[in-house]
């Protein structure tokens, strides 16, 4: 029943009783309490005696009226205030609204759905509360470890220049080349850090609506020429890279260069955070509305907290004294980038068991 409707029925019910109880009062006065005490009563004593006791029991339903249908009212604005304040428990008078076996007393009950609501709003802002705590903490770790990302490469390219730049040694010149291409290789490295943020904060402003190049193309080639180049990659020399693909053709509209930066990150991530020798199985299928990547390894796998975070945006899954070359960022870019696709992206993982990342890319725009 809702709340309109039962309040409604209640103020009918408590009006009823009122003119009931006061006609029933002025009867027992007039007929049977006055005449046995043998008081003569007038005409207009007797007008007085029924004006004083309708004004009397006036008076008093105001004030039950105001205690039944305003007590729940001033305890759920109490309630109101305290989440404002922040406070998102219980607050402390909290039995004195519910009977001995459990249930809502009847004045209280009839704001049973907006009590429910509060329960549930206060249980929403404190688990809010603690996300965005524990979202703060990560984010002020990720900047130290963005910090971190950034200084260490300038801190070669500083310790190149300035041996190039020291007049006291005579350097080779295939010296000068190596250091040159120390130098160039970690300038590349802040470019792609600098390249994550400004994609991201594309991304976040844009929420997730990226203007994307799209055209149709074949998934399956596709994918299979991004395998081929990160297999050549130097760090993926000591891993077994398969692919798998049933049909041999699917055409969707994708951006091809969001796509291969999808797989890129996915399967960079399976080389980097797992030992050598590791298989990584990257699998196209149709799978009806959707053309469906599986990029699975045997690897060391990941617990429960870190599946649960993979996709935040400051998550970078190690803390900050470990060696790590990622933004914390590639999962979320990732993420948002399918997102642009109108396309899904879960992962399932668990220690010492591989990973397994499933893409839903649709096969026509939605």
């Amino acid at each position: 029943m809702r709340i309109k409707t039962r309040f409604t029925i209640h103020l009918a019910l408590g009006l009823v009783l009122w003119l009931l109880g006061t006609g029933i009062l002025i009867v027992i006065v007039l007929e049977g309490f006055l005449p046995l005490l043998d008081i003569p009563i007038s005409m207009d004593h007797e007008g007085l005696i029924v004006g004083g006791i309708f004004g009397a029991s006036t008076l008093l339903c105001i004030a039950l009226f105001g205690w039944y249908f305003g007590g729940p009212i001033g305890f759920i604005m109490a309630w109101i205030h305290q989440l404002s304040q922040d406070s998102f428990k219980q607050p402390d008078n909290m039995s004195r609204i519910y009977t001995r076996k459990g249930r809502l007393r009847m004045r209280y009950r009839l704001y049973q759905e907006v009590l429910q609501h509060l329960q549930s709003l206060g249980s929403i802002l404190q688990a809010n509360d603690v996300e965005r705590t524990q979202i703060e903490q990560a984010k002020q770790e990720w900047i130290a470890g963005i910090s971190h990302d950034l200084k260490t490469p300038l801190t070669y390219i500083k310790g190149y220049s300035a041996l190039l730049l020291n007049e006291q040694y005579e350097w080779s010149k295939e010296e000068v080349i190596s250091f040159i291409r120390e130098m160039d290789g970690k300038g590349k490295h802040i470019e792609e850090l600098i390249h994550d943020l400004s994609l991201v904060t594309q991304l976040n402003r844009t929420d997730g609506a990226l203007p994307l190049q799209k055209t149709n193309q074949d998934i399956v080639e596709f994918t299979k020429r991004v395998v081929a180049d990160i297999s050549n990659n130097p760090q993926a020399t000591s891993y077994h890279l398969h692919f798998e693909a049933e049909p041999l053709a699917i055409h969707i509209d994708f951006d091809a260069k969001y796509i291969q930066r999808i797989l890129q990150n996915i399967m960079m991530n399976s080389i980097i955070h797992n030992p050598e020798h590791v298989d990584i199985y990257v699998q196209i299928a149709d799978d009806g509305e959707h053309a469906a990547i599986r990029v699975m390894d045997n690897g060391m796998g990941m617990p429960a907290h870190t599946v649960k975070n993979l996709f935040q945006q400051y998550y970078r899954g190690t803390t900050t004294e470990s060696s790590s070359d990622g933004t914390g960022l590639g999962m979320a870019i990732v993420y948002k980038l399918v997102q642009a696709h109108d396309g899904t992206i879960t992962v399932e993982s668990e220690p010492s068991q591989g990973t397994t990342f499933t893409i839903l890319l649709p096969k026509r725009g939605i």
